[in-house]
């Protein structure tokens, strides 16, 4: 026997209107902010488009915020209504065809907000389209003629346009309207709505991925589905539970009470696990589906939450018709306002990988706060490395490289001092310098070896110079030139006495190869004094002023004073550090060695050979050696 139909005062209520009134709100308008987004918006490029967007179009950006968040309200308060159906077990009193559609729509629902994720056309939305293309190529027989059907061919997004503007919306908004018995939400429902999707819009903008984040993920819906797909080897196994999930949606219309309520709950315990799931996808997943805390994720470290400065950029006066460059397939707004920037080389030049590349910020204001915000001022430190320097689309090999170097970890420095002070019974074992305490060994290090570690953070804005101690990447590859560090005294002795004095620094430092013997010296003139002695200088315990009236000797920046006695040979032949001390000597070539002779690559018999040398042609070189010698131009000589 059927139910008898439901009174709408028998619906859970939000502010006195019913879920599925504020989802119909809320469908209406995505739709019509989605109609008014399409004008601006250019299809063939996407990514480029949306970013252009944000910077100088703040309408189209209003109007995008808002298609986003009547989107997430649409999706939500749709599961709630539905929810609320099968609570009050409505599906006795329609029509199997009506149920059907219904049913349907749940999927379509769903298809919809994919097609709009996949259309912001930027590494998370590639990655998401990659899944779903595999998860329906899986698919026996049909999987590529569906994958096609849906998705359209890779990297054209035509076909999803088509299906997120025309064909999914208006079968569920032909659904919804069957449903509801109207053509239009109430307008009060509408106007509600609009407060909370305004205040959104402002303080929270949907945002585009960097692409320098190796951390990518999907929309938050299908990340439950992500975590399923890592653990299951065949994707079809997920269509197969899906369908049946469908199937007993559809089939709880026809069962009897007893066994639709044991439907529901299994289906209860479904959505609980898979929003747990969801949590875990979203919070705890870091780079290569790590497990890491969320305070420890880089994909919330790199998100930019600026909800004041999102307000200030909206409501700012200034003239936005700036022509932004495009950079790494977004445009970026940095260059409105250091456009006249020079000193770079040229693999690090702006108008190759921009500004936001290394000094991160927000890359889509030219309100001057609101773009600052986030900003690395020092990029290159090993703590921010991984977003600057080692991004995915920069160095990303070699952060591990360098992470797991004798340069960062001083193991075997460590292991041997803790052997010698009898804290260890062995002196090789795995440590780093950074996990020290203060036991007589440790305190020993702290004193005397700590500061000189690669991961010793650079503070200030000056050259690498006899003073330096660590720096990450800056330690080896920061250059200053002349102009660049005049520049950067006067304007640190400006600020120095307070002056007003307006500065418009240009000269910027460069990153290159240009690795001398003075990147070097800061460190390796301690201890062995290997720096030292290279160039000829022996220390001595003489002060400054016993030499005043000498010659043979020179006092270093930390007023030691040396003195002159012999350079080494390789010193006289103008042989650099570098030319022993190769990149995988230097920077470790990804493996944790115990001592640092474990470490080098290059022996005395690679150059004074005993016998016929061993070469290889520039064509078979790996492709950081064959890198290095096209930027230093060695390759005519190599080949």
């Amino acid at each position: 026997m059927h139910k008898k139909k439901r009174d709408l005062k028998d619906y859970t209520k939000v502010f006195g209107f019913t879920f599925g009134q504020i989802s119909f709100a809320a469908f209406i308008v995505a739709a019509i902010s989605g109609v008014v987004l399409a004008i601006p918006f250019n299809i063939s490029k996407p990514y480029e488009s949306l970013s252009q967007i944000a910077i100088a179009n703040q309408a189209a950006h209003f109007f995008r915020g808002v298609h986003y968040w009547s989107a997430q309200i649409f999706l939500i308060f749709s599961l709630l209504h539905i929810y609320d159906h099968l609570r009050l077990a409505t599906e006795k009193n329609v029509s199997k065809g009506v149920w059907l559609r219904l049913v349907t729509a749940i999927v379509f629902t769903f298809f919809i907000m994919l097609t709009g994720f996949i259309l912001k056309g930027d590494p998370e939305s590639i990655q998401a389209r990659r899944i779903f293309e595999s998860l329906f190529q899986s698919i026996p027989l049909i999987g590529q003629i569906l994958s096609f059907g849906f998705l359209g061919k890779n990297n054209d997004f035509q076909i999803l346009y088509v299906h997120h503007i025309a064909t999914a919306t208006i079968f569920l908004w032909i659904v919804i309207i069957e449903h509801a018995k109207s053509f239009w939400p109430k307008l009060s429902v509408l106007l509600y709505l609009l407060l909370p999707v305004t205040l959104f819009t402002f303080l929270f903008p949907p945002q585009l991925h960097d692409n320098l984040n190796a951390v990518v993920k999907g929309p938050w819906y299908f990340l439950g589905l992500q975590e399923i797909f890592h653990w299951l080897s065949y994707p079809v196994i997920v269509i197969v539970i899906l369908l049946i999930i469908l199937l007993s949606i559809y089939l709880l219309r026809k069962i009897d009470l007893k066994k639709s309520l044991l439907v529901k709950k299994s289906l209860l315990v479904i959505l609980v696990i898979y929003s747990i799931l969801t949590v875990i996808g979203y919070f705890f997943r870091g780079e290569n589906w790590r497990f890491v805390l969320p305070w420890n994720n880089l994909y919330f470290s790199n998100t930019i939450f600026d909800p004041v400065g999102n307000v200030r950029t909206a409501f700012d006066s200034d003239d936005k018709s700036f022509d932004a460059p495009l950079i790494l397939g977004r445009h970026e707004s940095c260059m409105a306002c250091h456009n006249n920037m020079k000193g770079f080389s040229p693999s690090h030049d702006p108008k190759a990988i921009g500004c936001y590349s290394c000094h991160l910020g927000n890359p889509y204001s030219i309100d001057k706060e609101t773009a600052h915000d986030g900003m690395i001022l020092i990029p290159g430190n090993l703590d921010n490395a991984k977003l600057t320097c080692g991004s995915p689309q920069c160095h990303e090999q070699i952060i591990d490289r360098v992470n797991n170097s004798i340069m960062t970890s001083m193991n075997g420095v460590v292991s041997v001092d803790k052997w010698v002070f009898n804290e260890s019974k062995t002196p090789t074992f795995k440590t780093n310098i950074t996990d020290i305490g203060y036991s007589p060994a440790e305190t020993h290090l702290r004193n005397l070896c700590a500061s000189c570690h690669l991961g010793n953070e650079k503070t200030e804005w000056r050259p690498i110079d006899q003073l330096s101690r660590g720096g990450g990447c800056n330690a080896c590859h920061l250059n200053y030139s002349k102009e660049a560090n005049a520049e950067l005294n006067s304007y640190l002795k400006t600020k120095e006495e307070n002056r007003t004095k307006k500065f418009d620094l240009i000269n910027h430092p460069s990153l290159s190869l240009n690795i001398t013997n003075e990147h070097c010296f800061g460190c390796h003139s301690r201890s062995g004094r290997i720096s030292l002695n290279y160039d000829g200088w022996h220390e001595t315990t003489l002060t400054p002023n016993e030499i005043s009236s000498k010659t043979g000797y020179k006092i270093l920046e930390d007023e030691r004073v040396v003195a002159y006695i012999q350079k080494d040979i390789h010193s006289e032949k103008r042989m650099l550090c570098v030319d022993c001390h190769t990149s995988y000597g230097v920077m470790g070539d990804g493996n944790y060695y115990l001592h640092k002779e474990e470490q080098v690559k290059i022996q005395c018999i690679d150059c004074h050979v005993t016998s016929v040398p061993k070469t290889i042609n520039y064509n078979r070189f790996e492709s950081e050696p064959k890198k290095i010698a096209d930027i230093l131009k060695l390759s005519d000589t190599t080949r």
